[in-house]
């Protein structure tokens, strides 16, 4: 029976966007390619591939996030796009996920792109939301 990264029955906000992010990973790296998500009046994007090294991180199941991203400055004159991040949300001790907004990155949840399974890391495993 295969492992699967994220239990079917999560709670979550699946991004809002015309395909599903088709997240893979090369390697150790996470690549997230560029997305656009939001409804047609308010839309943020992801304009190039994120690459993400996993190596560093704990072993254990994280939730991939698309977040508006405060930190990159903005000069698209369309008030109606804003820059997307990505935020990996790692399952605190309590059993809630973390939460972007409870960091001080300023950014905030847009929604959910998928589930990456790093809890044996001969085999991480990608899963959609």
């Amino acid at each position: 029976m295969a492992r699967q990264a994220g239990p079917a029955t999560e709670p979550g906000s699946p991004a809002t966007c015309s395909a599903p992010v088709q997240l893979r990973l090369e390697a150790t790296q996470l690549v997230v390619p560029p997305f656009r998500i939001g409804p047609p009046n308010r839309r943020y994007l992801q304009p190039s591939h994120l690459r993400i090294d996993l190596s560093h991180l704990e072993t254990d199941l994280y939730r991939v996030v698309a977040v508006q991203n405060f930190w990159i400055e903005d000069r698209n004159p369309d008030l109606t796009e804003s820059l997307a991040g990505v935020f990996l949300a790692r399952r605190r001790a309590d059993g809630a996920w973390e939460e972007p907004e409870n960091w001080p990155v300023e950014c905030r949840t847009l929604g959910l792109l998928g589930y990456i399974d790093l809890r044996d890391p001969a085999r991480p495993l990608l899963a959609p939301p």
